[in-house]
């Protein structure tokens, strides 16, 4: 039971210090971890999530008070 190692090394390797951090080399610091093998990364950006948030439309105006779920304006884009 518990937490299978290749998750386990996931997390450890995001809950740590800024400088051994995992992301800190960009997304090649993920493609070689073993909770990913099989992932398909060329293709990534065109295969559709395997589940999706429920979401309702937003029906105020005012972005500050109901935002768009779907906004994410508020990502930084990351070179690959």
């Amino acid at each position: 039971g518990g937490v299978p190692p290749a998750a386990r090394a996931l997390v450890r390797g995001l809950l740590c210090a800024r400088e051994a951090r995992l992301g800190r080399g960009g997304a090649r610091d993920f493609r070689g971890l073993r909770f990913f093998a099989g992932l398909r990364w060329e293709r990534l950006r065109q295969t559709p999530p395997p589940f999706g948030p429920a979401t309702t439309p937003a029906t105020a105006t005012d972005p500050a008070t109901d935002p768009d779920p779907a906004d994410t304006s508020n990502f930084d884009l990351l070179d690959d």
